[in-house]
């Protein structure tokens, strides 16, 4: 019992450290009127970045600086990030009911902005000013865009030169998950290889011993996989290639180091850093675990950048606190609303470099909220629009979950004295579908003497812990 109470408090002052965030503002990026963009540029006007060339010691974020110019400044002139650099016409896809029809100039939004006088409150009186923004490896290079007009009649009025990370397709920000049994680990990582570029794989072993390697899966998506706007249109963003591997009969509470790795076609290797986990203790292994459980975390940027309403700015405090706390945490479930796209897929790549120092250490379980899943006619359970088009395909792909049939978002986990059964209430969940008897099977078969703490999780009622003792 005294075992038992030990646990408990570990899991409530965890959880009670976390700032729960609970907007549900605007995307600061749907503020944008993209489709009304036009360009006046101008020969006074300019903006430049540097440097150039981003991640020279291997990592995966980087800073730059940007300086620029307007010769009719105004508290509305913004800046705007693109990535891919070619943000133009020229890219984007014609119409599908009338190939004729010119698109609009942008196709895409911006996967950043600031406003110009940001850190230049003099900038409407000088037409000059500078910013620090901090940007991640995307698969792809960026250029930068100063606009007059504000938010809701853009207008490009100069376009910066380039900038790329030294390798834009490098194996970046793994996440772990439990696998379908207690001693499988699952390792789920973005890149720029496809299949018939690069063969995926994971080396890994005991921490000291002999690395072994075990190879990847490989998924990705396109356009017509979206449900709806933004995500099948200025919200696009292409996704790259999701490997997952899978590390097996693992030893219990066992410290393994790992690290990402491309063969290319021509033998060459490219590598990720290298990281470390510790496995699952055994069913029923009677120790100290750690859990920790929270909902509606979202994203934010460290360089204040998409501070449209304070928008998810919370978010930063919570994934603050979880690394300061990392020794002290052996699992974490995010349950919905993960990082609120809402349809602007460039946002899945930001969250899963914000929370790459938890998801690559500990395991990173997740499960569907509204704004991942619900789209009208899509299979939801509710009809509104809160996905933004994404209609579950991202949280499906960028995340590995223990399921059958990614789809039906509800599985169960085993960790050590905990039974996780974790529902999906974005589908059906009434008594005699296939969820709810899902979840009776998930709660009966428990065997309550090897895991006395059997925890219910959803999205949309919370959660609660269940510790009745046989």
């Amino acid at each position: 019992m005294r075992e038992l109470g030990l646990i408990l408090l570990s899991v409530l002052l965890i959880f009670a450290t976390l700032e729960v965030v609970a907007s549900h503002g605007d995307q600061p990026l749907s503020t944008i009127a993209a489709q009304k963009a036009i360009f006046a540029l101008h020969h006074q006007a300019y903006i430049k970045v540097s440097p150039t060339l981003l991640g020279l010691k291997g990592q995966n974020t980087d800073w730059v600086t940007v300086e620029f110019s307007s010769p009719n400044p105004s508290v509305e002139d913004w800046i705007g990030v693109f990535s891919p650099s070619n943000f133009s016409a020229s890219s984007c896809p014609a119409p599908a009911d009338n190939p004729w029809v010119e698109p609009p100039l942008l196709c895409s939004a911006p996967i950043k902005y600031q406003y110009a006088n940001y850190r230049t409150p003099k900038y409407k009186e000088t037409g000059k000013g500078s910013l620090k923004l901090q940007l991640i490896n995307q698969r792809s290079d960026f250029s930068f865009a100063l606009f007059s007009g504000g938010l809701s009649n853009p207008k490009v009025i100069a376009v910066s030169n380039k900038v790329a990370f030294s390798n834009p397709k490098a194996p970046v920000y793994p996440r772990l998950a439990q696998g379908k049994v207690w001693n499988e680990m699952t390792v789920t990582w973005t890149s720029g290889y496809g299949i018939g570029e690069a063969v995926p794989f994971v080396e890994w072993g005991p921490n000291g011993g002999q690395p072994i390697r075990s190879p990847a899966g490989t998924l990705t998506f396109d356009r017509n996989s979206m449900c709806g706007e933004p995500a099948r249109t200025v919200g696009w963003r292409d996704p790259g290639f999701i490997h997952t591997s899978f590390l097996k009969e693992l030893w219990p509470n066992t410290l393994y180091t790992y690290k990402l790795g491309h063969i290319l076609s021509n033998g060459t290797y490219v590598w990720s850093q290298e990281y470390k986990f510790r496995a699952s203790p055994y069913p029923g292994q009677n120790s100290l675990q750690r859990v920790v459980i929270f909902r509606d975390m979202g994203k934010a940027e460290a360089d204040g950048s998409n501070e449209y309403n304070d928008f998810q700015h919370g978010s930063l405090n919570t994934t603050k606190q979880l690394i300061r706390d990392l020794n002290n945490i052996d699992i974490a479930f995010l349950i919905g609303d993960i990082c609120y796209a809402n349809g602007y897929l460039s946002q899945w790549d930001q969250f899963t470099a914000q929370v790459e120092p938890i998801a690559s250490t500990v395991p990173f379980m997740i499960a569907s909220g509204n704004h991942e899943r619900d789209w009208p006619g899509s299979g939801s359970f509710y009809g509104n629009k809160d996905s933004g088009g994404e209609c579950g395909v991202l949280a499906e792909t960028m995340f590995y979950i223990p399921t059958e049939n990614r789809a039906k978002f509800w599985y169960s986990t085993d960790y050590g004295m905990f039974r996780f059964c974790v529902a999906d209430t974005e589908h059906d969940w009434r008594e005699g579908t296939e969820q709810y008897q899902f979840i009776e099977h998930c709660l009966a078969s428990v065997d309550r003497q090897k895991q006395p703490w059997l925890i219910f999780l959803a999205h949309s009622v919370g959660l609660f812990f269940c510790n009745l003792l046989r």
